[in-house]
């Protein structure tokens, strides 16, 4: 029985430090995943409009501007209170950044049809109408952009940069035929915010709100006054402010 009593307490002490061992040792520690990458690219697209400052009119030395004899029966012309309604369209903007804050970006979208309007047109009733013309006139503009990533799904971010603005068609004359707006260049600030929707489980996608204002858009509009050889050709100062909100896509 010693022998027995022996071998028992020999494998209840050896079964004994196994376990201590086995309590000794740390539990292990799973590591925290780690963050996704900064995103390399991004995409807007929605809706926009645009807001055009009342046009400062002046002549530009290519006719009359005020008073315009029409040679006609119907007499003297009088242009004042040139005025732009607004215009709606698609907007597009794609970036890429260069790092996880500043990033270049490009602006288009659907050229808007502008309308040009003498507010104030002694020869309205006669003729109808008070439209000057009509065209479709859009930028394509360059930006650098600082976006902020402190905030989680809320990243605003400022812009600033050039655009050139030109007239892609022509669509139907008024007052003025063979109406014609000249391309020209203008500086661009930008600020806005993308919501991603992280929390939503869509971590690429998010929704945007953005505001352009172009400074020293001063494009010339001309055409012939009313079908005759009276050609005028005015500076036009209009200095929109641009709208827009829709989706973004980052990747």
């Amino acid at each position: 029985m010693t022998g027995a009593i022996r071998i028992w307490a020999a494998a209840l002490i050896a079964a004994l430090a196994i376990t201590r061992a086995n309590a000794a040792e740390p539990t292990p520690v799973m590591p925290e995943p780690l963050p996704p990458p900064p995103p390399l690219f991004f995409v807007h697209v929605g809706a926009a409009g645009v807001f055009y400052s009342p046009p400062d009119a002046q002549s530009t030395g290519g006719g009359f501007l005020k008073s315009i004899p029409t040679g006609t029966a119907l007499g003297t012309a009088t242009l004042n209170n040139v005025a732009i309604p607004p215009s709606y369209t698609v907007s597009l903007e794609a970036g890429y950044f260069i790092t996880p804050n500043i990033a270049l970006a490009i602006s288009a979208g659907v050229p808007p049809l502008i309308h040009i309007k003498a507010t104030v047109f002694n020869l309205a009733p006669a003729l109808g109408t008070d439209l000057l013309g009509s065209a479709r006139f859009g930028p394509l503009a360059g930006l650098l952009q600082y976006h902020f990533t402190q905030w989680g799904p809320f990243q605003p971010y400022f812009g600033a940069g050039a655009a050139y603005v030109v007239q892609f068609a022509n669509t139907s004359d008024g007052v003025l035929s063979n109406f014609n707006i000249d391309p020209t260049w203008t500086f661009v600030v930008q600020g806005g915010f993308d919501y991603m929707l992280t929390d939503y489980g869509l971590p690429n996608w998010g929704v945007f709100a953005d505001a352009k204002k172009a400074i020293y858009l001063n494009p010339n509009f001309q055409g012939n006054l009313l079908n005759t050889n009276i050609h005028i050709k005015t500076l036009g100062k209009i200095d929109p402010w641009v709208a827009s909100t829709g989706i973004t896509f980052k990747y």
